[in-house]
């Protein structure tokens, strides 16, 4: 190898990377402004849930799980109650979604579906977590995977929807087990 060759070729492998990162860049970005424009033109159809959706996740599940978990905080930031009326999954992920919170009934937790929906205050923030109100996933097709994601859709009674992908990971609170 000559010693033109030599001194070049680190020079050739740095451009290489540069190019590489400078074109993930630009495409990352042009990803970004396009989600944008589309988040902009859903708003202008849809008449706006008003929700913010925080620290959702579902949790993740053993291969042969049949039920799984999804958790949230729902900030109401309208000037007007909103009520979760109900929440799908795909059929991929699960045979259906429903809004559940935990009751108990003398020394037993037990887990009830809220048919009615759950209303947020003007304002307010209402947790969806282990314990408490929750996401029941029922009919799982395969267990949630660590580090996947799932489509999930938040229904209110305004006819307003929330279309989330949310990440799955494993369950912060160790130790809860939903049991039906």
């Amino acid at each position: 190898m000559s010693f033109f060759s030599k001194s070049l070729k680190p020079l050739f492998i740095v451009t290489g990377l540069l190019s590489l990162s400078l074109s993930a860049l630009f495409s990352a970005h042009a990803n970004e402004h396009e989600n944008k424009h589309q988040h902009d033109k859903q708003h202008a159809h849809n008449e706006r849930a008003d929700v913010m959706v925080m620290n959702g996740y579902a949790r993740a599940t053993f291969a042969l799980a049949k039920t799984g978990a999804v958790y949230f905080t729902l900030h109401n930031q309208s000037d007007s109650d909103k009520t979760l009326v109900s929440v799908s999954v795909a059929k991929e992920v699960a045979d259906e979604a429903q809004i559940h919170t935990t009751v108990m009934e003398g020394d037993m937790m037990k887990m009830r579906e809220l048919t009615e929906g759950v209303k947020i205050k003007p304002g307010e923030m209402v947790a969806f977590k282990s314990g408490g109100n929750h996401i029941m996933l029922l009919g799982l097709t395969k267990g949630l995977v660590e580090g996947s994601n799932i489509p999930v859709t938040l229904s209110f009674d305004n006819g307003s929807e929330l279309k989330l992908v949310l990440p799955v990971k494993k369950d912060e609170a160790k130790g809860h087990h939903h049991h039906h």
